[in-house]
């Protein structure tokens, strides 16, 4: 006779761990926009902290400001600065566009305590174009690295000291990210759905990358990157469909730089040894290598490393523990991507970019940026790679410790960086940018509004005074003068801004006829002069 049994103990369920009740609360369906929304209020919120009032010393934004106010006083997109004004073709209009509204609102500022210059107004637009950049890159990064591995990844975008230095000021490095990280999310699932009369997720990714190429050439890799993918597939109707129908939308604007007299811009400027000096002709192919290997070794140890990495000091070595940190794990995802067949837009899409910049004429770190978030999305797939095979070994727990210390180390340098950004933000010009500007609101003040400036950083000298301007030409004396006369300028300025060119071209052409060209207005530490112009 057996013996009786009593009732069996029902075992409670295992009480879900810390990693997992995160993941499902971010997983939960009424959070899948929460994220995104998230990562742009945290933008927002890092933006106002370091955001920057002052105008940019970089020339390139006051010529976006110049062309957006173009656009808002109805003469098109149009170089107004120059005595002689000409048609822009060098910059997309995509961004002058966007910015439009803001010059016409804002376009009657005469100097300090008189109202908000259009500029800040630019800056605050391209801040929620920022926020909106890494709304979407959180979209891509979730698709990639799931749930936690997009709050680390977008984390380290969003308090990279490069990204937000970038994210106010009103140049088009950071209105890429927008439509670039919708055009990659997108992409990516669409060309894994089957056709494309059907594919939503196809055509928007296809619209977004032709919107992105509009706010900045080098986004003709977004086209570039899903056609050579689907040819290495041999998938030929979709590859030839979506490079068609990019041809196609493209082509107005080709078309009409090309009338305009000013096609293949950048075309001629890769090709040249320094676009500066056209005289010095055409690179050939040891040049290119030569501009190549340079890049190279400025991007391993300057601008790739210490951007990506903060935390490693630069020595100016190509070869440094952050270096080689950085090319381990961007290497670990190329090479766990290729063997798994994953994620290969993406790598497509970082090749083709860095090919492009490793071409340009100029390294900085600026050309870069919008593959940062990229980059650091790669690095973080490959840690959590790494964590996912050490836990398969009975690792777990110390490979998780290891990258909360890793993403904490990161965090902590991006943090010293940002302080840094907001400290410098409360900081006034640097003397000799504080006389130039102060240059220039007593022109706008005491000089006719038809009155016409020589000066070194043309597009900026206009933005602040309202003239019209242009470079000197950089030639020897007889030259300089004879150019100033040609264009019936008013003005000069002399500056000690830092550029070689004022001392070695327009000093000594003032100098050699002193009696023409009288001092008006001075300001010392350092020496800046405004020099009328007597005609002859």
């Amino acid at each position: 006779m057996s013996k009786a049994r009593g009732p069996r103990a029902v075992e409670a369920p295992a009480s879900p761990g810390v990693h997992e009740r995160i993941v499902g609360l971010l997983t939960h369906r009424h959070a899948r926009w929460g994220g995104p929304l998230a990562a742009a209020l945290v933008t927002l919120l890092v933006s106002a902290w370091t955001f920057d009032a002052k105008l940019s010393i970089s020339g390139d934004n006051t010529e976006f400001v110049t062309l957006a106010r173009s656009l808002a006083a109805g003469d098109g997109l149009t170089y107004t600065n120059r005595p002689e004004p000409r048609v822009a073709t060098k910059y997309p209009f995509g961004l002058p566009l966007l910015l439009a509204p803001m010059a016409a609102a804002f376009g009657g500022w005469e100097g300090p305590g008189a109202g908000t210059p259009d500029w800040v107004a630019m800056k605050w637009l391209v801040v929620f174009t920022f926020a909106a950049g890494i709304g979407a890159f959180y979209l891509l990064a979730r698709q990639v690295a799931g749930d936690v591995g997009a709050i680390a990844a977008t984390a380290l975008a969003v308090t990279n000291p490069l990204t937000v230095s970038y994210g106010h000021q009103v140049m088009s490095e950071v209105p890429f990210l927008a439509p670039s990280m919708l055009a990659l999310w997108c992409l990516q699932r669409g060309i894994e759905e089957e056709g494309w009369r059907n594919n939503r997720w196809l055509w928007a990714g296809v619209a977004a990358a032709i919107v992105a190429y509009h706010v900045r050439s080098v986004g003709i890799v977004l086209i570039g990157a899903p056609v050579a993918l689907l040819l290495l597939r041999r998938d030929w109707p979709r590859a030839g469909l979506i490079g068609g129908v990019s041809f196609v939308a493209m082509l107005p604007w080709v078309l009409r730089n090309s009338a305009a007299g000013g096609g293949g811009v950048y075309l001629n400027q890769l090709i040249q040894v320094n676009p500066y000096f056209p005289e010095r002709g055409l690179l050939d192919v040891a040049g290119l290598w030569e501009r190549v290997v340079g890049h190279l070794h400025f991007y391993l140890s300057l601008g790739l490393t210490g951007t990506l990495w903060p935390t490693f000091e630069a020595t100016g070595s190509a070869i440094t523990p952050g270096s080689v940190a950085m090319l381990a794990l961007l290497g670990g995802f190329a090479w766990r991507s290729v063997q798994q067949k994953r994620h290969l837009l993406l790598l497509i899409y970082a090749v083709f970019f860095l090919g492009t910049v490793l071409l340009w004429p100029w390294p900085g770190d600026r050309f870069i940026l919008p593959l940062v978030p990229v980059l650091l999305l790669f690095s973080v797939t490959a840690v959590a790679d790494g964590v996912a095979w050490l836990r398969s070994k009975g690792a777990g727990p110390t490979a998780i410790v290891l990258a909360v210390v890793l993403l904490g180390l990161a965090l902590q340098a991006n943090t010293r960086g940002l302080t840094k950004l907001a400290r410098e933000s409360q900081a006034d010009y640097r003397p000799e940018w504080r006389n130039y500007f102060e240059a220039g609101l007593w022109l706008r003040a005491n000089s006719p509004e038809d009155a016409i400036v020589s000066c070194r950083k043309a597009f900026w000298f206009h933005v602040v005074s309202g003239r019209r301007t242009f470079v000197y030409a950089f030639k020897e004396p007889d030259v300089v003068v004879a150019d100033l006369d040609a264009k019936v300028a008013d003005y000069a300025i002399v500056e000690q801004l830092g550029y070689s060119h004022t001392q070695r071209f327009l000093v000594p052409a003032l100098q050699s006829q002193a009696d023409r060209f009288p001092i008006l207005w001075h300001r010392p530490n350092p020496d800046t002069y405004v020099v009328g112009i007597n005609r002859q």
